[in-house]
């Protein structure tokens, strides 16, 4: 008698439970198709998106238990309309991928309901509006890109409460106001993409406490004051671009601590001689001074990167002569050293450069004949070679 009432018992259970997916299910089913309703241009695209069986339907992902929404991707699909707050309603959702669409209007405060996502992608759309604050409520959040649309407000400092962060990219937009330094305590960000926006303020010496940062690109915004002295602290760096800013001072001793690939400080008003200690970092594949209001020598010391395949040092106020160590960059691509005021003649040793696509001397005071075996470039298809004084 016992077993029977326990079977009953388990019986009764399970049958409670398919109701409550089934009808969690359907919920999910329903909040799509108020997504749906806020779209425009969908008809040809979420044509199918009709009937009992949502999980079947274009771009939706279902668990394969419990039939819950579980993520959603209608990228690249020229979809027209807004996000509508229904999307709230998704609570299983982990991923959401709107990406190249044509969305207009605001992200929905309710996207913060959606407590279980992990992956926001919403770039290339024509989102306006602030970045709302509930957006700091998704605690699982790993991933977070809102890049190329017209954004604008300030970037929320709550975005630091995210313990999961990983990626935040928010670049090319209209967002304004400093960078928050609660950023900066992020333990687990990884890739911090901001370029392209109306950010001011300085570089905050809280930079460098990110320490599983590899990503930190603020290029073409309004930035001022100078390079921190904690930067040679940024170890885990491989990419750090500052360029087209307004950032002054010299170029920190100290830089030469770090092991990035790519430098950029393009575009800038730095001023002071190039730090020779450059020259020792090793892992550089792209190096860019231009356009700034760097002086003195070329350090001959930068001879010693011979995994670089990019040099611009152009636009600067350069003097001295083109040091032949040059010459010892193996991998060199595209040497730029125009509009400078460097002296002297074009050392032969750049014709060892056998790899260089573009190589520009123009506009500085250079003189005597081009050497002859500069013609071992085989793979130049630029050649600007004399100066005018």
């Amino acid at each position: 008698m016992a077993t029977t009432t326990a079977a009953a018992y388990g019986a009764l259970i399970a049958s409670l439970l398919l109701l409550l997916v089934a009808g969690a299910a359907a919920d999910d089913g329903a909040a799509l198709l108020e997504v749906k309703k806020s779209f425009r241009n969908v008809g040809n695209v979420l044509y199918d998106w009709s009937g009992d069986d949502h999980c079947s339907w274009r771009g939706v992902l279902c668990d394969n238990v419990t039939f819950a929404v579980a993520a959603l991707n209608l990228s690249g699909l020229n979809l027209e309309g807004e996000i509508s707050p229904a999307v709230g309603a998704l609570k299983s959702l982990v991923s959401i991928d709107l990406k190249s669409n044509g969305l207009t209007g605001q992200i929905p405060d309710e996207i913060g309901d959606c407590s279980s996502i992990k992956t926001l992608d919403l770039s290339f759309n024509n989102l306006d509006g602030d970045i709302p604050f509930s957006v700091s409520k998704l605690k699982h959040l790993e991933t977070l890109i809102l890049k190329n649309n017209q954004l604008v407000g300030a970037i929320p400092s709550t975005l630091s409460q995210l313990p999961n962060l990983k990626t935040l990219d928010l670049a090319q937009n209209k967002l304004s106001g400093e960078i928050p330094r609660l950023i900066y305590w992020n333990e687990v960000l990884q890739y911090l993409g901001l370029r392209g926006n109306q950010l001011e303020g300085i570089l905050s010496p809280d930079m460098c406490q990110l320490t599983g940062l590899w990503y930190f690109d603020v290029k073409n915004n309004s930035l001022t004051g100078e390079i921190p002295d904690t930067i040679g602290n940024c170890t885990s760096f491989q990419v750090l671009d500052l360029s087209y800013n307004r950032l002054t001072g010299s170029i920190p001793f100290n830089i030469g601590f770090l092991q990035v690939a790519t430098l950029s400080l393009q575009g800038n008003k730095f001023t002071g001689p190039i730090p020779s200690v450059i020259g020792l970092m090793q892992a550089l594949a792209v190096l860019d001074l231009s356009y700034n209001q760097l002086s003195g020598p070329i350090p001959s010391i930068l001879g010693n990167l011979t995994y670089t395949e990019k040099l611009y040092m152009q636009g600067n106020r350069l003097t001295g002569t083109i040091p032949p160590e040059l010459g010892n960059m193996s991998t060199l691509h595209y040497l730029e050293l125009n509009d400078n005021q460097l002296t002297g003649s074009i050392p032969s040793e750049l014709g060892k450069l056998t790899g260089l696509y573009d190589l520009n001397l123009a506009n500085n005071s250079l003189e005597g004949p081009i050497p002859n075996n500069i013609s071992s470039c085989v793979n130049l298809n630029s050649l600007m070679p004399m100066a005018t004084s």
